[in-house]
């Protein structure tokens, strides 16, 4: 009977910083500013985790989150000064 080697190294695990990050940003859509800024924030903390720790996954997930809240990010910060602007314009 031959026997088999087991792998004894560690699962692999993927972030649950990472996840939240792309869910919170998804649903910047819908909570706003208070979605976006959570994710960007567990974007990079989980980035920095998957540096410290290789048996970590979802950098991409974590890349996707930062994508997508810096984009709302942006949209919000936009739209604000839109809104805004008309405020600051001298009437004539």
């Amino acid at each position: 009977m031959a026997s088999s080697v087991e792998n004894l190294s560690t699962p692999s695990q993927t972030s649950g910083l990472a996840i939240a990050s792309l869910v919170l940003s998804i649903f910047s859509i819908v909570l706003g500013p208070l979605g976006c800024i959570p994710g960007i924030i567990c974007g990079h903390l989980a980035k920095s985790k998957m540096k410290k720790d290789p048996a970590v996954q979802g950098a991409g997930l974590a890349q996707a989150g930062l994508i997508v809240g810096y984009t709302f990010l942006g949209i919000f910060a936009l739209v604000i000064l839109l809104v805004i602007s008309p405020l600051f314009t001298i009437p004539r």
